[in-house]
């Protein structure tokens, strides 16, 4: 029986081989022109040339930016979606439970977890919607 990992893979499912995930590199479906990458935790974001932010992977929290957090098994989306509203960007970075983008007019972005006020806007409430 395999894991059930929360589609951080990025390969449209939620199961893997076996108890120890896939051991060969597989290409992710959907995605080029990708000038960068970052990944933490469960959660994978990849920064088109476009300036536009693709993300999967965890969702339960918010962290893959795509207006609502995934509250039951499996909590993450398997395959790469746009964050919402969020274009020019040119730098991005994934953290425990939430990402960041840097724009190119020097704004930062962020979003998905804030217990620990990791988002910098001077609270602690996740910036997530409920689906």
């Amino acid at each position: 029986m395999g894991i059930q990992p929360n589609g951080q893979l990025g390969n449209g499912t939620f199961t893997t081989t076996g108890n120890q995930g896939i051991p060969t590199p597989a290409q992710i479906t959907g995605l080029t022109n990708v000038i960068a990458i970052s990944a933490a935790g469960d959660t994978s974001l990849a920064l088109k040339s476009d300036g536009t932010v693709w993300a999967w992977g965890d969702n339960d929290v918010g962290q893959l930016g795509v207006g609502y957090f995934t509250t039951s098994a499996p909590y993450g989306i398997a395959t790469p979606v746009q964050v919402s509203g969020l274009n020019h960007v040119i730098e991005i970075a994934a953290g425990d439970g939430h990402s960041l983008a840097l724009r190119n007019d020097s704004t930062v972005w962020a979003w998905g977890a804030n217990d620990f006020g990791q988002l910098g806007n001077g609270g602690q409430t996740a910036q997530r919607q409920h689906r």
